[in-house]
């Protein structure tokens, strides 16, 4: 369905890094018996996927394994800027990255990206939750290939999304040089350039 939604709004249709970015940017928050915790836990996961979330015709910014985003080399940083479409919906920004394959034994991740998004003096770090909102503070995540910021509605202003090569260390784009390298899907939902 998400596929076939791209086609319908004359997009190119997604690689797996925006699949998995897209699906997991529209999760819903599980609050009942066993949930109701921070995300990233191990009772609900990201949340429960919401395709009316995916399909509702918010203002997105959608940038799909583009060659100019292509990091190759760790430090390197992609800035992008904007401001929040509808302060009565949710802003929520995720990176993907299909990572190298990984070592069999011991750690399985290569590649890490690292998400900030700043807005109203605040600067959040990607997968730093309270509940099913992101919190200022807190660490980057260096163990998932998917890093996600949500505010709450009521959210507005201008924003500062950065996404920072913080180790490349593997081949992440097969068959294209560098042979150290490393794209990323990224979803800024309600929001405009």
């Amino acid at each position: 369905l998400l596929r076939q939604y791209f086609f319908n709004s004359s997009l190119n249709p997604p690689s797996p890094a925006m699949t998995k970015a897209c699906l997991m940017n529209s999760a819903r928050y599980l609050n009942g018996s066993g949930a109701n915790d921070s995300l990233w836990s191990n009772n609900q996961g990201m949340g429960e996927m919401n395709l009316g979330f995916e399909f509702d015709g918010a203002v997105r910014i959608l940038r799909d394994q583009l060659a100019a985003d292509k990091f190759t080399a760790s430090g390197q940083t992609r800035v992008f800027t904007g401001t929040i479409s509808n302060s009565a919906q949710p802003f929520r920004i995720t990176v993907a990255w299909t990572d190298a394959p990984g070592n069999t034994a011991g750690n399985a991740f290569n590649n890490d990206l690292d998400l900030t998004v700043s807005i109203g003096g605040n600067t959040y770090r990607g997968n730093v939750f309270n509940g099913a909102n992101s919190i200022t503070g807190g660490g980057s995540d260096s163990q998932n290939n998917v890093e996600s910021v949500f505010l709450p509605a009521g959210t507005t202003g201008n924003f500062v999304v950065t996404v920072t090569a913080a180790n490349v260390n593997s081949d992440g784009v097969p068959n294209q040089s560098p042979a150290l390298d490393q794209d990323f899907a990224l979803v800024i939902y309600n929001a405009m350039e």
